[in-house]
């Protein structure tokens, strides 16, 4: 960055940039724009590759758009440079469908802290993925009650209101994206099994709201209560949040 005042060149030196960079980085995921803040990041690794600041940056950041993998590897990068990533790891394995190491590191943090909402929330969905539901509800009520503002409790659908739900969904497409997927079953579950998320590449995400399988009879929109409910308000932004993913769908055929 530089800029010339009176004839004179001023620049930033170098520390001051990178100060630059991770402050805006680190502001993209607290607005909630994790690409952005990979952005960022990134530009701070092309300069320094083990700089751990920017690793636990992507480490966070890239889980939140699908990117679990990537996360795993900065955050274990930035273990092996004396960092701990913490929850922040934990999550990284959870979204890239490794649950038993995502369980692990979760008991192993809340033994330290048992106050850690995070961890409570990243493992109530790694239990949710396992088919452990009370339990699952056990965590989440943990993490609600330590930081109800982040893990507010999920909003609840009756079965009609599931079936309406569906609908809304489907009415929210444009008429190309309904008539692909009226030629799809749609299946309501609570939760993904490790076998949904593992049978798509890249694995899915447990925080996924619906996937496409293929089965004997026929193509399978599969949707999850409990992700498309999570920090939604209400029952409208379930649909919408069914909807989106049905577009994505819709889009991924197309490709």
């Amino acid at each position: 960055m530089d800029d010339s005042i009176g004839g004179k060149t001023w620049s930033l030196d170098q520390r001051a940039r990178a100060a630059l960079l991770l402050e805006r980085a680190r502001c993209q995921l607290a607005d909630g724009d994790p690409e952005g803040a990979v952005v960022y990041a990134e530009e701070l690794l092309d300069e320094d590759p083990d700089d751990a600041d920017a690793l636990l940056v992507v480490a966070d950041a890239a889980p939140r758009y699908g990117h679990g993998e990537v996360g795993l590897l900065a955050a274990q990068k930035a273990r092996r440079l004396g960092r701990d990533p913490g929850v922040i790891e934990a999550a990284a394995m959870l979204s890239a469908c490794l649950v038993d190491d995502a369980l692990a590191a979760t008991a192993a943090i809340l033994e330290a802290n048992t106050a850690n909402a995070r961890a409570w929330a990243v493992r109530a969905q790694a239990l949710e993925v396992l088919g452990r539901l009370a339990e699952a509800d056990d965590a989440l009520e943990r993490a609600h009650a330590l930081r109800p503002e982040s893990y507010p409790r999920a909003v609840q659908l009756h079965e009609a209101q599931w079936d309406a739900a569906v609908r809304e969904a489907l009415s929210m497409l444009d008429t190309p994206e309904r008539r692909v997927a009226a030629r799809w079953r749609v299946e309501l579950r609570d939760a993904p099994t490790i076998d949904d998320l593992q049978s798509v590449r890249p694995v899915a995400p447990p925080a996924t709201f619906a996937l496409l399988l293929t089965t004997d009879g026929g193509p399978v929109l599969r949707a999850f209560r409990r992700p498309l409910c999570r920090g939604a308000n209400d029952a409208e932004e379930v649909s919408m949040r069914l909807a989106e993913a049905i577009r994505y769908e819709v889009e991924l055929r197309a490709e």
